[in-house]
């Protein structure tokens, strides 16, 4: 392959990573259309159900095998990403896409973290920097009052943590399995989790007033229109197709050039509540954001010259 043609392709990838998180910031910004219809385990449920379905007509035409090679360990990473994913859209209750994503975004300094305590990985400074760095762009988007601390504010930070974590188990344990066979089996995973979830409040937790004050978290099955499941189905095209873009680059270079690009994903979520909903960031919070982006960049950087 030639200089030229091997700067095309990475062109090409870093378009695709770049295409694939545009469309994953509109699609978590479209969600605010359907926010209050229905409770969040249900919109997953849902969602999930027509997504794994999306995966499955990929897979059908691209000829990839979804099955796991170690059931466990593809498991447990499902669990990871569910409780991650859960803690992102319980932050968007009170958060926009762009906070509650720089959240999810501090995942690289839980993976530092989780690889010097369980892998006993080598302490490098350059990494210890980065996740002062990164700390600290996450204390001054969030701008925490300790007089009134609101747990809510957990909730971003959680999400990074356990998406830390599956990207820890993913990097360690599920190396040789297939790319599309863990995105299907996460949202099954929580497919499944919804549906549970859901069908319990709607049978244990049924009282008017129970719902007023556990909204959103703890409500069971609510009857839905069409407008709610058109949304829906848009964002399952949207969160499909962005996936098999960001598949398609990670499986043709190394994943630790593309993944600066990821960070795109902020700029856009919060381009994307500008223009759909008017929601504006404050100086702090882009200064929060840009640190956020900066210390992963490090990481990332860095990992490219071991």
């Amino acid at each position: 392959m030639t200089i030229s043609k091997y700067i095309s392709l990475k062109g090409q990838l870093i378009a695709c990573v770049i295409f694939g998180v545009f469309l994953l910031s509109l699609s978590d910004n479209l969600y605010f259309f359907i926010d209050g219809e229905v409770g969040i385990w249900q919109y997953h449920c849902i969602r999930s159900t027509m997504i794994v379905f999306l995966i499955l007509v990929l897979a059908k035409f691209l000829k990839i095998s979804l099955l796991p090679k170690n059931n466990w360990k593809v498991f447990l990473r499902a669990i990871f990403n569910t409780l991650a994913i859960f803690c992102h859209f319980g932050g968007l209750s009170f958060l926009s896409v762009a906070e509650a994503g720089a959240g999810l975004f501090t995942a690289p300094i839980f993976v530092l973290i989780f690889s010097w305590f369980l892998f006993s990985e080598k302490f490098v400074l350059y990494r210890l920097i980065a996740v002062i760095i990164g700390s600290i762009g996450v204390t001054v988007l969030l701008q925490p009052d300790l007089n009134n601390f609101n747990v809510l504010l957990l909730f971003p930070i959680l999400a990074g943590f356990f998406y830390g974590l599956a990207i820890t188990v993913t990097k360690k344990w599920c190396s040789d399995e297939s790319t599309l066979g863990l995105t299907a089996t996460y949202y099954a995973c929580f497919g499944i989790t919804g549906f549970i979830m859901t069908t319990a409040f709607h049978i244990f937790l049924n009282n008017p007033d129970d719902i007023e004050r556990s909204k959103y978290f703890f409500v069971g099955w609510k009857p839905v229109d069409f407008i709610f499941l058109f949304w829906l189905v848009i964002q399952s095209f949207l969160n499909v197709t962005a996936i098999a873009l960001i598949i398609y680059a990670y499986q043709k270079i190394e994943a630790s050039f593309l993944s600066i690009y990821e960070y795109f994903f902020l700029i856009f979520a919060a381009f994307w509540g500008w223009l759909l909903w008017s929601q504006t960031l404050d100086f702090l919070k882009w200064l929060g954001i840009f640190l956020i982006i900066i210390a992963g960049i490090i990481i990332s950087k860095n990992k490219q010259k071991n």
